[in-house]
């Protein structure tokens, strides 16, 4: 996305002003009571990591102004530097006034959180588009906070049985008409989202419309969703959010793509590189563990198991440990009896290269570093390497 500040700029406005050919810039006003002067405000693209801001302005006289060009619509946020909440809108070549009023409240971690519930968006044909698209999961939304709202006792009580481990307890409030009916609201609500999710991505998935659904409707995508993303008509793909959902459905890329090569210094001292560890071999799985996961150590034996069948025939195992403690790390090499490379990456600097956001995090690479398969355990993960060792 491209944003121009300049001179060059404000002329190509005037012309286009003045020939009466369509602006293709936007220009954003703002006048929002709560926001004091001096307030850095940013638009930042909807995403679920974290993105770099597209455009950034300071509130002068109380009010503020964005002005720049966009290639393509972009599902937005206007913000607060360094702060929370977010007033959702899609950014557009347009003229764009928002207006309205912000509260605040502190957050406990010394922010600020801005309610911008009532700031509205005028002057955005997408946006208002946009507000129609996701009204059924607004009302969900609103069935979901209200049923919590009235079963909001009855929900603290049956916390507080599961903190205390009293199985009388929660047998007896879950016994309840209440809860029976909380639950079956509950129940209607993640159903009707699930529908809604996919109905309405299906409708839209030959426009732009499409993968800003995707991010939209829920707070994380996972791999069940890929299936989603590839009915995209490549130029969907291409788009801002389409690169967006690509990147978090595939964070290390598609089978038969190039992994990032790193060097790091295994527990013996010596300097090992993706490239090295692969040198000689068929197949590598990467293992991204840690001495405090339980479910990583209970998956090790596994690991083990399948190591010693195949280890002769160009088979080997990477164990990446994102232990902080090194003596830790190091009992628990011992104790596990892993006889493959083991490295500890102390900054994360292999696991963000590898969007590793949870231990156990596995990958299979063939001789060239390129990615083969992800995320297998138990039995699967066992019959896909004896299914690539046979070939």
């Amino acid at each position: 996305m491209r944003h121009v500040f300049t001179t060059s700029l404000l002329c190509s406005m005037l012309f286009a002003s003045c020939s009466g050919e369509k602006s293709d810039v936007y220009t954003i006003r703002g006048e929002i009571e709560g926001l004091p002067d001096s307030t850095v405000v940013l638009i930042i693209p909807l995403a679920h990591t974290s993105e770099a801001p597209l455009a950034e302005t300071t509130v002068i006289d109380g009010k503020f102004e964005f002005t720049g060009t966009t290639d393509e619509p972009i599902a937005s946020l206007l913000t607060v530097k360094d702060h929370y909440g977010s007033k959702r809108f899609i950014l557009e070549n347009a003229d764009i006034d928002m207006s309205g009023n912000v509260s605040a409240s502190e957050s406990g971690d010394g922010r600020i959180l801005y309610n911008f519930n009532d700031v509205t968006v005028a002057g955005s044909p997408l946006t208002d588009e946009y507000i129609v698209k996701m009204a059924p999961r607004y009302r969900i939304d609103s069935i979901m906070v209200s049923n919590q709202s009235t079963y909001a006792t009855l929900i603290e009580q049956l916390h507080k049985a599961m903190a205390d481990r009293n199985q009388t307890a929660i047998d007896s409030i879950q016994s309840t008409d209440g809860f029976k009916k909380m639950s079956s609201t509950e129940k209607y609500c993640f159903t009707a989202f699930d529908s809604l999710f996919h109905a309405g991505v299906e409708e839209n998935k030959n426009s732009f419309w499409g993968p800003i659904l995707m991010i939209s409707h829920v707070t994380y995508l996972s791999p069940k969703q890929r299936e989603m993303y590839e009915s995209f008509p490549e130029d969907v793909k291409n788009t801002y959010a389409g690169r967006l959902v690509a990147q978090e459905l595939y964070p290390v890329g598609r089978p038969g793509d190039k992994m990032a090569d790193f060097s790091q210094t295994d527990i013996n001292g010596s300097e090992v590189t993706l490239a090295s560890a692969c040198n000689g071999k068929k197949y590598i799985l990467l293992d991204f563990w840690a001495s405090w996961c339980g479910p990583c150590r209970r998956e090790l034996p596994n690991v083990k198991s399948i190591y010693e069948k195949h280890m002769n025939n160009g088979f080997d195992v990477l164990s990446i440990s994102i232990d902080q403690d090194d003596s830790a790390w190091r009992q628990a090499v011992k104790e596990e009896d892993l006889k493959w490379i083991n490295l500890r990456d102390t900054d994360h600097t292999i696991a963000d290269a590898y969007h590793v956001s949870s231990v156990p995090t596995m990958y299979i690479v063939d001789s060239e570093g390129r990615l083969v398969a992800e995320n297998l355990r138990g039995e699967e993960l066992a019959a896909k390497v004896d299914e690539l060792m046979a070939e």
